[in-house]
């Protein structure tokens, strides 16, 4: 049965489901960080998915960056598959500002001080992102 790592979800928002992946954002208002992770079982790296779920993969990440270049205007949008901690097979999507606390370096440092979204309007930020998703499932079916 599938399931998203632990760390993933204790330390993220789940926005919804895509047809491959689960979309979270990091509970860390310093970066919108949304992570994509597929639900397919025992994949730790991309050349592991079959051919159909690599290109499906793609247009996910395509959509979310639409998504989080839009909403966040950022001066770069990092994309990444890591995985030295979660072994799971996840995407990050990150909006950089050259105005941020880390610019130009990479936010995966273990100095990031992780600054959780405060609680006043956090459901009315988390439901706009989740309207956001839904409606980008019919481009990614296409």
């Amino acid at each position: 049965m599938f399931t998203v790592d632990n760390q993933i979800q204790s330390s993220s928002f789940n926005l919804g489901s895509w047809p491959l992946s689960e979309v979270f954002l990091k509970n860390d208002r310093n970066y919108p960080w949304f992570i994509l992770v597929p639900r397919v079982l025992e994949v730790q790296e991309l050349w592991q998915l079959e051919k159909q779920d690599r290109q499906l993969l793609m247009e996910e990440i395509n959509q979310l960056s639409i998504l989080v270049n839009n909403q966040f205007n950022p001066d770069k949008l990092n994309v990444g598959a890591l995985g030295n901690i979660v072994k799971q097979l996840h995407i990050h999507v990150v909006a950089r500002k050259a105005s941020d606390a880390l610019w130009p370096h990479g936010i995966w440092q273990s100095a990031l001080i992780n600054d959780p979204y405060r609680e006043q309007g956090l459901e009315e930020f988390l439901q706009g992102l989740r309207a956001q998703i839904v409606s980008r499932v019919f481009e990614i079916q296409q």
